[in-house]
């Protein structure tokens, strides 16, 4: 066999990497704050998706190539807002005060030597009483990384760093404070 001939065969091998198949992403909690109060954590529309822009399963991203999971991007963030809620001792089982919201924006820009991140998400949280929510802010966070880092990591620091930008904000924290006796 010439050394011509093993040219495709490599080149079939590096193209497997760019598969398409829906990527299992397992969130894990790892806030080091601690907070006490209660919410449900209700829904948060995946704007991009419902846009009609991308899938709803799908992370926009700049390269060639699509990051497609295994769940819908709105489900993979409850899972995260739930979870990282919990772990930082915020309880979760209460009827009231709802806290939902959108992902107005997820971006991989992965085109060049570098990757850049952002997580744009609204969170609401809904008035006991009234139809003003009680807290209603944007959250953006940005994250830049070295080309060949674990995206699966990064994908769980962004989303947790995003999540604890709301539970550092003091209007947050007194929407969901238990009620002072």
């Amino acid at each position: 066999m010439s050394k011509l001939s093993w040219v495709p065969l490599v080149a079939c091998i590096a193209l497997t990497g760019c598969s398409s198949a829906p990527v299992v992403l397992n969130y894990a909690p790892s806030s080091t704050m601690s907070i006490k109060g209660a919410q449900k954590v209700g829904e948060f529309d995946y704007l991009p998706a419902k846009n009609g822009k991308i899938k709803p399963n799908q992370i926009r991203n700049t390269a060639i190539g699509n990051a497609e999971f295994d769940k819908n991007v709105e489900q993979i963030f409850h899972q995260a807002l739930f979870t990282e809620s919990r772990f930082v001792g915020i309880t979760t089982d209460a009827d009231k005060p709802l806290l939902h919201g959108s992902i107005n924006d997820f971006l991989i820009d992965d085109l060049g030597f570098s990757i850049d991140w952002t997580l744009d998400v609204t969170y609401i949280v809904d008035a006991p009483e009234g139809d003003k929510p009680c807290y209603s802010q944007s959250k953006t966070v940005n994250k830049h990384t070295a080309k060949f880092v674990n995206p699966f990591g990064t994908l769980n620091e962004v989303m947790k760093l995003n999540i604890e930008e709301v539970f550092k904000d003091p209007a947050f924290v007194a929407c969901i404070a238990p009620a002072k006796a």
